[in-house]
């Protein structure tokens, strides 16, 4: 089931291109698991020589950790040109990741967007229908974290109008690794939401 297909603008091209190439995003099924870790690796491949190996492993490991996603969250695809390219969990009670988000707010988790399809708009589209599902929840605020040094992320996230909420932020390699590495932060990003109601399950 679509859980929402994000029109194009109009623009010159045919409507046919145009259905082709706009972003859908839906809830994910088991048998996408295998494209989902694709997207995933793919995106996330070019951070793996900017920081420790000892760090990067068990933070890709949590991020692909698509069952623990699945059984507090929900997990959502972007299909572009009937393939999927994009990738986040949608977590309706953020406190659950264990990042010391609030009890109440909504989070996402695991954005990823395959590098072929960057700057086509399928970010901002599965970010939309994750603010949609935190306002269908009665969330007050929907919360991310990104890590310091995905910085075409952190340029994405300030052009869409998130705040930066560096109360929650926290190191990486204190979480991830076990031989006291330098401090990597893992930087969060909020947005106030104005609730519509609540119908989450």
């Amino acid at each position: 089931m679509s859980v929402s297909n994000t029109a194009a603008a109009p623009s010159a091209a045919p409507a046919a291109a145009r259905r082709r190439s706009a972003p859908l995003v839906r809830d994910a099924v088991p048998a996408d698991y295998p494209a989902i870790r694709r997207v995933i690796i793919a995106a996330y491949r070019q951070y793996g020589d900017l920081i420790a190996r000892d760090i990067f492993s068990p933070y890709l490991a949590d991020v692909l950790d698509l069952d623990k996603h699945a059984r507090h969250g929900r997990l959502l695809v972007v299909e572009a040109d009937g393939r999927i390219r994009g990738f986040g969990a949608f977590y309706p009670d953020a406190s659950v990741q264990g990042f010391g988000w609030p009890a109440g707010w909504a989070s996402g988790r695991a954005l990823a967007v395959h590098p072929d399809a960057r700057g086509h708009g399928v970010a901002r589209a599965l970010l939309a229908v994750c603010e949609r599902l935190a306002r269908d929840c009665g969330a007050p605020v929907f919360a991310f974290h990104t890590a310091s040094f995905m910085t075409g992320a952190i340029a994405l996230y300030e052009r869409l109008g998130y705040r930066r909420a560096p109360e929650f932020d926290f190191d990486m390699a204190a979480r991830y690794s076990r031989f006291g590495a330098a401090p990597i932060m893992s930087i969060a990003y909020v947005r106030q939401l104005a609730p519509e109601r609540a119908a989450c399950a």
